[in-house]
């Protein structure tokens, strides 16, 4: 029987989704589809940010459909993708044998990671740490399963952007908790918590870094100014910075790197 990542995300969504809009629904199955091609520049900016993912160990936490892991072994990494949900572990092995590449993929509980420690070059998690129930034992984890002196890639929608990522809806995370169901509601849009979905900001992503330790080890946050070297970015930027704040503040995504230090 031949597989198709198309036919395979639209039978698992529109299950999965039940009450999810069609706008919402046809966005993650295009997601699905493109993941692979689209993660061609993730890959090249894991390079420019991170390394070489070439004959390194990467532990993609949170791997979904298979499509991250899949893009980085085609530049050459060893990957290792995980997930909590066991459909999507079945999937992503299917998805990994269509393209003819190996990726370890692994099922866990979503607390304690099944790997011990040091055992990773690097990780790689991408609009994942919205979805945990405890984004600090999600990153203490990958904290304890890293090499010292190993990165994390980590990027997740930004609370502070006026339309939320995944929803559509402009304004929500402005609102007051108790009035975002009634909000996706009256949108018909897809529950929360059926997406297990949370908000986060830099600054709090900033609180969980401070508190997130395993042992005499914890993460260190690579400083970055971004790409732009003149004109307007770079001035904003610099006038940020004044002030103590990142750019990254005001991004659609928080986006940064993380080193394992002791």
């Amino acid at each position: 029987m031949s597989f198709s990542i198309e036919k395979v995300a639209k039978d698992y969504v529109y299950r999965r989704f039940t009450r999810a809009s069609t706008a919402e629904k046809e966005k993650i199955i295009n997601d699905w589809v493109n993941k692979i091609n689209d993660s061609q520049a993730l890959v090249e900016d894991f390079k420019d940010r991170v390394g070489n993912p070439a004959g390194k160990k990467i532990l993609d936490v949170g791997s979904g459909s298979g499509g991250v892991s899949i893009a980085f072994v085609l530049a050459g990494a060893n990957m290792t993708g995980i997930d909590i949900e066991k459909e999507l572990y079945e999937i992503a092995k299917l998805h990994a044998e269509n393209c003819k590449v190996k990726v370890n993929f692994f099922l866990y509980d979503g607390n304690k990671l099944p790997f011990s420690d040091n055992t990773f070059d690097y990780a790689v998690s991408v609009s994942v740490l919205e979805h945990t129930t405890s984004p600090e034992n999600y990153l203490s984890e990958i904290l304890r399963v890293v090499k010292l002196g190993g990165k994390c890639y980590l990027a997740f929608p930004n609370k502070f952007w006026p339309k939320e990522t995944h929803t559509g809806i402009w304004g929500l995370t402005y609102s007051p908790a108790f009035m975002r169901s009634i909000i996706i509601k009256i949108l018909r849009k897809n529950p929360l918590e059926e997406n297990n979905l949370h908000f986060y900001t830099y600054f709090d992503l900033m609180r969980m870094i401070k508190t997130v330790k395993t042992g005499e080890f914890s993460w260190y946050l690579i400083p970055e100014q971004g790409k732009a070297k003149s004109g307007i970015k770079k001035i904003i930027k610099d006038l940020l910075s004044i002030f103590g704040l990142s750019y990254k503040v005001f991004l659609s995504h928080v986006l940064v790197i993380l080193e394992k230090r002791s």
